[in-house]
Order: C-alpha cells, then structure tokens, then sequence
C-alpha cells in the first residue's frame, strides 16, 4: 500500500526546492551560490539553473533571486548553455543525468516520508478530534440527564 502510496505521490508531488537543488550541485561540484563570475562556481551555477527549471519546475525569475538577485535573462543564459553542453558533452549529458536521478530519487523519498508523516499527524488529529467531540456529547448527555432529572424528580 505504501508503494502505491509513493507512485501516486510522485505522479503529483511537491516541486524540488531550489536548496536541494543546490545542496546536490554543491556537494557534487562545488560551491554555487558565490559572488561574481569566476568559473568554476559559475558552471556549477548554470548546472543548477537548469536543474531547477527542468526538474523543480521554477520559473527563471525566482531561480535568479534564489541565485543572489540575477536577472532572469541571466538564467535563461546559463539554462541554454548548458543544453548546448549537454548536447556536445557526454561527461556534462552523464553529469546532469546522474544528478536528475539522485534528485528524483531523493524527492520521491522526502516525498513519500512527509506523506506518511501527514498522513500520521491528521489521523491523531482526526482521533483527538473525535476523543474531544465525544467528550462534549458526553457532557451534554449528561448534563441533559441532570437538567431533566432535577426539572422532573419523579421521571427517573
């Protein structure tokens, strides 16, 4: 059941967050998030950029000022650069198809482990929330009883 759980989730999961992202281009390559544009921490940056928008999904605009404030045009630069490597290069096409599946593959993880934790924390809800219901019935029932028993002594 968890398996099916863990399919449909992936079908309708949660986009990866640009740190993750970056914390998998980082630990793979080396530092992306640097000031200027010295190499190698630019590619690096590109290899993000672009693994955020074709796997996160993110718009270039949020990928720039997720990548200290650069514009999106800069993004849509590094996207297309590394296409182009990635077309000529099959160290870079080997690179960014080891990255996508260490992602996925994390996402799908970290996707299915929070489903289960909801999942978890609304049916203690949902039982708190019936142990509380059923102690307000309770209550009532019982102070119903009271209130019809002092109104009519003989009744009961």
């Amino acid at each position: 059941m968890a398996t099916i759980a863990c399919v449909t989730n992936s079908i309708s999961r949660r986009r990866l967050s640009l740190a993750a992202i970056d914390a998998a281009v980082s630990a793979r390559l080396g530092p992306t998030r640097t000031l200027g544009n010295a190499q190698p921490a630019c590619f690096n940056r590109q290899v993000a950029m672009y693994l955020a928008r074709h796997l996160g999904g993110w718009s270039t605009t949020v990928i720039g000022r997720f990548y200290n404030g650069r514009d999106h045009s800069t993004v849509c630069y590094g996207i297309q650069r590394i296409e182009a490597l990635r077309e000529n290069d099959p160290e870079v096409d080997a690179l960014l198809t080891e990255l996508k599946q260490q992602l996925s593959r994390e996402g799908d993880d970290a996707n299915c482990s929070r489903e289960s934790d909801r999942k978890l924390k609304s049916i203690s809800r949902s039982t708190q929330t019936l142990d509380q219901l059923a102690e307000l019935v309770a209550e009532r029932v019982c102070a119903y009883l009271e209130k019809r028993r002092n109104t009519h002594p003989g009744e009961a």
